[in-house]
């Protein structure tokens, strides 16, 4: 029998009425568009006065071949801002003519190992007036900073006009994404590059994000749990161990939420994320400005969601993700597409998913009105539950001191573990449904054949037969002492700030394994994570 129930167990009825809703207070639970606690949105006229950034996530194959895909996504109708996702390689901060990475670069991702990769991921591209987004996890966050700075100083271009995100947060690691460096290196790197970007006023904001985890089989409720622990330990150790104001601090964080298929529990996630956000800034760290109560929050329309059986019916379920993504106010949409579960968006899948967004912003309505579904009783009860249920969890989380305290102890992972079991379980029993799984199922021979993008056999070799070839053509003194420089840096303790000698061997072209390979020296770690290689430097 097919489960009618919350994905965190919230038994839905057959009807709500007022009574569901009968200790709701409008100003103090909802208030208007613009007004604290800011459920129904940060702004007065919402998309009337600026429409969401319109976006597609981009990388696979050269930095030459993610340019042309940023280029034909900007022709195809991408608005506001770029994305690209990092490969498995420049993730774990090994260049991708390491052993290992020779193997992998440029497969699912950017090959982002330097500043050369970089430039030649922008070029013709502006830096200035659309947001700069590159993904991947924690580890290269101080170099994707680093890239920026250098090449807005290479371009001439004003830093302070140049806006987006690079930075990602360190608990990413245990949420499914690929990242071999430590956690407590993870950390001190990550509270470097904020502050860093909070002390120098640059625009440049760090994903805190709970999107992984949901993706690696979490409910809505502990996603929401999970994102509020998260930025409160974060927001805290910039504050009291950094020394920074949290009202410079909040400037800082944007999440990057799932949206999935349930739409009116998606919807409702991410309204009760900013009322708990808001009340998070201003009851617990005491927040002077309004405008530290506003959390940026993006959508990615789900990859989970997509199914490798008829594909085709991705586009269906990416057009109700991208619907709910509006209705509830997001600040910038990506999507999957509709070949997700078998490779990198094709042409056709990113067209498809960036038509999408705009049939849902100028077609549908959606974008006339702010929450527009405000007031229903089945959505505020939503709404309700699941903070309950979130702050339920959260208050777990905090009795065993704190996020990193429960990822120590096993409590996140295990909680993550029985969710996904219980969702196959579901799925497999028949209580879920998913159209084409389990469910209105195709023969083999009768499924939809769509193209797909492959990066072909050898092109990861010859990305790092190039790198080996660059990397005897650098000034090569001039990077032993910018590296040397930062292992006697590195060496300092975990409150000195790496950030200037990183930028300064990024400008050298040091590479992401060298100058990660160097920090972890310094702290008694070996060069290579893999113990593969050694340093090819002799470090004074």
């Amino acid at each position: 029998m097919m489960k009618r129930a919350t994905d965190y167990g919230y038994a839905i009825k057959p009807v709500y009425t007022p009574e569901d809703i009968a200790e709701l207070d409008y100003r103090r639970d909802l208030g208007e568009p613009g007004a604290f606690p800011y459920t129904r949105g940060y702004h007065p006229e919402g998309y009337r006065s600026r429409m969401w950034t319109q976006r597609m996530t981009a990388g696979l194959g050269t930095s030459r071949d993610a340019n042309l895909v940023l280029k034909k996504y900007r022709e195809m109708g991408q608005r506001g801002g770029m994305c690209v996702i990092s490969d498995r390689v420049f993730s774990s901060c090994i260049d991708v003519d390491h052993p290992l990475g020779r193997r992998e670069a440029g497969v699912l991702g950017w090959p982002g190992c330097s500043l050369l990769e970089f430039e030649e991921l922008m070029e013709d591209i502006p830096l200035t007036g659309q947001s700069i987004t590159l993904l991947g996890s924690c580890a290269p966050t101080t170099l994707r900073l680093a890239y920026v700075v250098a090449l807005a100083e290479k371009r001439g271009d004003d830093l302070s006009k140049i806006h987006g995100s690079v930075l990602e947060s360190p608990f990413e690691n245990y949420f499914g994404q690929t990242d071999v460096q430590p956690f407590d290196l993870n950390l001190k790197l990550f509270l470097d590059a904020s502050e860093y970007v909070i002390r120098n006023r640059i625009r440049m904001r760090a994903a805190i994000i709970s999107q992984h985890f949901q993706e690696s089989g979490g409910n809505n409720a502990q996603a929401l749990a999970l994102e509020m622990a998260m930025l409160k330990e974060l927001c805290t150790l910039l504050v009291t161990e950094r020394g920074l104001d949290f009202d410079d601090v909040a400037t800082l964080p944007y999440e990057l939420v799932s949206i999935g298929t349930r739409f009116f529990e998606e919807i409702a996630k991410v309204r009760a994320l900013r009322r708990m956000w808001a009340r998070l800034a201003r009851e617990h760290f005491k927040a002077k400005k309004e405008k530290s109560c506003h959390l940026l929050i993006a959508a990615h329309t789900s990859g989970r969601t997509m199914t490798y059986q008829q594909p085709l019916n991705n586009i269906v379920r990416c057009a109700i993700q991208t619907l709910a993504g509006a209705i509830v106010g997001a600040t910038a949409i990506d999507n999957a597409t509709l070949d997700n579960a078998h490779a990198e968006p094709s042409p056709l899948a990113a067209r498809m998913s960036l038509n999408t967004q705009h049939i849902v912003a100028y077609e549908t309505g959606a974008a006339d009105v702010v929450d527009p579904l405000a007031g229903s009783y089945f959505v505020e009860a939503l709404t309700d539950e699941v903070e309950r249920e979130a702050y339920a969890i959260l208050a777990r989380i905090e009795e065993m001191g704190g996020m990193i305290a429960a990822l120590d102890r096993g409590v996140v992972q295990d909680m993550l573990r029985e969710e996904a079991a219980k969702r196959f379980r579901e799925i497999d029993t028949g209580e879920r449904l998913v159209v084409g799984v389990n469910h209105l199922v195709m023969p083999p021979e009768e499924e939809f054949e769509i193209p797909v993008q492959e990066l072909p056999p050898g092109d990861s070799e010859g990305i790092a037969r190039r790198m080996e070839e660059w990397k005897k053509t650098r000034d090569l003194p001039l990077v032993a002492a910018r590296l040397s420089r930062l292992h006697t840096d590195a060496g300092k303790g975990d409150r000195f700030n790496l950030m200037p000698a990183i930028i300064d061997a990024v400008k050298a072209y040091a590479t992401a394994g060298e100058i990660f390979g160097v920090i972890r020296m310094a702290r008694g770690l070996s060069y290579d994570p893999f113990n593969m290689i050694e340093c090819p430097f002799a470090l004074q």
